[in-house]
This record gives structure tokens, sequence and C-alpha cells, in this order.
């Protein structure tokens, strides 16, 4: 007859739907490790019928989550709670430390966990890394960090020191401080061996590192520093002042004449000790710092007046030209001897430290009508500056002679007086 089945062939599909129905009900858990155990779930645990529970242990107020096979999640809780889940291969996750695990029908997964303790005296972060150096979590220094039990990397301003966390353990981790405390507004960096930076921090302002040896960088003087579990590190350095009473700008440099760092007049810089020398418009002056010393060095300044839109320049004994500036405008210097020239004519001039020297300057015009130009010569007949007629020039006080076209005449120039020719 169509349709009629034997006792053995029902016996078969019977057989078959029983093994499904153990397959999905009864699922072969990973074998319990020095993390995660199995035990039955405790009396009253709000656990779905047919579900199983995981439960994650840890000292700190966190939260896990739950991934299925494919990395989504199905779940997460605050930890030492219980998260019902069905039963089934997962991966835990807490500060982004991963372990696999299962879950089982009526079962309880408790996995544990350590922690790691960065207990410094900076307020400042600490962030764990995993084997391939990426950021898992971070926490606030002196507060501890749940990861499931490795070996992961800690990181404190990109000093980094290795942390091996077991099952149920705090490991503390004690970093030491860098800090170089001197009275100038500016900020220090913190190198390491192959003087890549590592932090930065104000002046005053420690910054915890783990223990090593490290280079301290201020205005790009460098200093050697050890720091020591736990103990604190203070870089020596000194303050210079450099004074000046103009609107200018001073460089150091060091002993092979680079430029470490510029400021204004009388705003302080700090250094590392050692000697160093200071410039103020191409005039230099050695200096020796001290740790913990205000090292002062005083500019004086010069300025030539006059009456005229020009402009003067101080040079050396070689005359090579070191600053310029309008007449009228000062210019800070080193002590010494100079000379300033106008229009091609010097005069000597002297800068004494906290002192302005000023100088005065003549002017000379040929009055005529026309548009011709004059030239001014000195007494050997070398022409010194040209101007056009009715426009005065300003000379240093001398006898010059003066020339519009075949003519000549002499002039005398007195400082601060203005001479003028009727042609």
């Amino acid at each position: 007859m169509l349709g009629k089945r034997s006792a053995r062939t029902y016996l078969k599909m019977g057989a078959a739907a029983l093994a499904a129905i153990l397959l999905v009900t009864c699922h072969k858990a990973l074998p319990p490790d020095g993390v995660c155990s199995y035990e039955p779930l405790p009396a009253g645990a709000q656990v779905p019928a047919g579900q199983g529970g995981i439960q994650v242990l840890a000292s700190t107020d966190a939260y896990f989550a739950v991934r299925d096979t494919t990395g989504k999640q199905t779940a997460s809780e605050h930890v030492n709670a219980i998260t019902p889940i069905p039963p089934g291969d997962y991966q835990v996750v807490l500060n982004g430390s991963t372990h696999s695990t299962s879950a089982q029908s009526k079962m309880l997964t408790k996995c544990k966990t350590g922690a790691v303790l960065v207990n410094g005296k900076t307020d400042e972060y600490y962030a764990a890394l995993d084997s391939a150096t990426r950021q898992l979590a971070s926490a606030h220094v002196a507060s501890a960090l749940s990861l499931f039990p490795g070996s992961y990397t800690v990181r404190l301003n990109n000093s980094d020191v290795g942390a091996n966390l077991q099952a149920g353990a705090l490991l503390e981790l004690k970093p030491g401080t860098l800090n170089v405390d001197v009275g100038t507004d500016e900020y220090y960096a913190v190198l390491d061996g192959a003087t890549r930076q590592l932090a930065s921090s104000h002046v005053g302002r420690a910054l915890g590192v783990f223990a090593g040896s490290y280079l301290v960088r201020i205005n790009n003087s460098d200093a050697k520093a050890e720091v020591r579990t736990g103990e604190s590190t203070n870089v020596p350095a000194g303050t210079l002042v450099v004074h000046g009473s103009t609107d200018e700008y001073y460089a150091v440099m060091n002993n092979a004449g680079v430029q470490l760092a510029s400021a204004h007049l009388e705003k302080p810089l700090a250094f590392v000790p050692g000697t160093y020398n200071v410039k103020v418009n191409n005039t230099t002056t050695p200096v020796t710092m001290v740790s913990g010393v205000t090292t002062e060095v005083k500019t004086g300044a010069v300025v030539l007046q006059g009456s005229t839109d020009e402009y003067y320049a101080i040079i050396d004994s070689a005359g090579t030209q070191l600053a310029s500036a309008h007449l009228g405008r000062a210019l800070s210097l080193m002590p010494g001897a100079y000379r300033a020239k106008l229009n091609n004519i010097a005069m000597t001039v002297q800068v004494d430290a906290g002192h302005s020297g000023e100088y005065q300057s003549g002017s000379l015009t040929v009055r005529t009508a026309g548009s011709d130009y004059y030239a001014v010569l000195d007494a050997s007949g070398t022409q010194l500056v040209s101007k056009q007629v009715n426009q005065p020039v300003s000379v240093p006080a001398g006898k010059y002679s003066v020339r519009l076209g075949n003519n000549s005449r002499p002039a005398t120039v007195t400082a601060g007086q203005s001479v003028v020719l009727n042609w």
C-alpha cells in the first residue's frame, strides 16, 4: 500500500530526531582553565530555562561583554553579576582584554580576572596595551584596572613596563617622577635614549615615568636623568635673564654656535648647567649657568638721533655691520666700543651696561630751484651721500664739502643742528 512505512523506518526517524534534540541541548563546553570554571547555577539565579550564566569576578568597578563566535556582542553586565546566556562558545571581554569560554544549560561559567595598579603621585593616566601594542584601556594613576590574566604592557607618558597579570591577584607598579623645578614660565620635555620625545610638562609640574634612563630637555639644553621606582628625580637647571631697555630679543647659543632659544629682553629662560653664549644684535658674551642660580646679563643701548627719515648702522672694529635702526630708535648691545655709521660716515660710540648712550647727528640741506641732486663729500673728496635739492640729509658732526653740478662749497655740521646752503 502507498504511504505505508515499516516500524524500522519509524525507529530510524525517532533516533535522528532524538540526536538532533541532544545536539541542541547538550553543548560540549570548552574545558575549564586557570581563568574560567563551571559549577551549577546558584539557587535563585535569574536565568531563563535552558540557559546558563556567565560571571566575571573583578575587584574594580567595571562592565564586561559577551561576544559570540562571529564577534557579535550578545550580552553585557557589571562585574561580579551573572548574565544569562544560551549554551555555546563565547568570548568574554573586559577592558579590551578577552578570554574564550563556554556556557552550558543550568551551569554558571565563573571567570576570574587580575588587576594592575599604577600607584604614583602625579595627576595622570596610564594605559594597558596588548602584545601588539594596541591600547586596551586606561585609568587614572592610583586607580586599578581589571583585565583577564595574561601578559600586557603598561604605558605611562610613553614609558613602558611589562605586566604579567595572574588570576585573582593585584599587580602594583610604582613609577618614579621627573621634574625641572625653576621659576620660569616654560615647558620641559622627557626623551628616551633614542632622543624620541615621550612627554612634556610645565616646569615645576612633575611627570610620572617608569624606572629607566632618560634625557630631560629645556630650551634645547639636555641633561641625563636616572629614574628609580617610587622616587622623585629633579633635574638641575638655572635661570638666565638678559636685561635691556629696548623692545628687542636675545638668543642663547651653545658652544658650537647653534641657537638653542630666544626671548624678549627681560624675559627669563631656563637651561641645564653649562656654558653658553648670549647674543643681542650680533654682539655676544659668554655665560655659565649654575643650578638654582639666576644668571643676569646687562646690555647697554645706543641711539643716534637725527631729524631725517633715515637709518644708521652699528659696526664692529672690523667694519662688520651688527645691527641697524631708524634714527631716534635705540639698539641694545653688549657693553663695548663700536662705531655708528650714518650715510657712510662712521663715528665712535661707547656702550655701557645698564646705560643708554645718546648721540646726535646734524643735517644738511641745499636750497635752490629745480630738481637736481647735490652730493656730500669728505675731506679727501670721496662722495659719501647724495640727495635731491631742498631735501635734508643727516650726517655726523664734522667738516664736509657740498657739490652741486660743477660747483662746490664747504660746510660744517654741528651735532643737533641743521645747516642750510642757499645755492
